[in-house]
This record gives C-alpha cells, structure tokens and sequence, in this order.
C-alpha cells in the first residue's frame, strides 16, 4: 500500500509518525514498528527521513533499523497466535 499524502509530505508524516511512536503503549509501538518497517520496506518512506525524523545518525540508524526489524516480527508473531 503506497502513502497517498494530500495535506502533509513523507517527511511531516514521518515527523507526526515519531510522536506516535514516542508516546505509544507497548503493543502500540510493536504495531507501529510492524507498519513503519513494512512502509520503508516498500520504498514509500525512506532511510534519510526516517533518520531525520527520529534525529539518527547512520550508526544509530541501524540500530533503531534492527530494532523496529526485530518488534515488527514479534508483533507478527503475536497476530499469527491469535486464536491457538
């Protein structure tokens, strides 16, 4: 699903995503690390706005890549569970 933006660019919704994310519960931020790796992933957000929107440097950026990598899977992992 590519970002359809109207009222905002990829990078002020990225910038909005991090607040989302700053202050989202535990299953939010597993939910939003699922949709923001699934995003950039399919080109509709890129490395360089993701780090500028979370003030990352390279080095930084793989970390916080790996991490969302890793929350994303979790949440998957849970979704799938549903119902067993």
């Amino acid at each position: 699903m590519a970002l359809v933006l109207q009222h905002q660019t990829a990078a002020e919704f990225v910038a909005r995503f991090r607040e989302k994310y700053r202050n989202s519960s535990r299953e939010e931020c597993a939910r939003l690390a699922a949709w923001l790796y699934d995003r950039y992933a399919a080109g509709d957000v890129t490395a360089a706005q993701i780090k500028t929107a979370f003030g990352l440097s390279d080095a930084q950026w793989l970390v916080f890549r790996d991490k969302v990598l890793a929350l994303r899977e979790h949440w998957l992992a849970v979704q799938a569970a549903q119902g067993e």
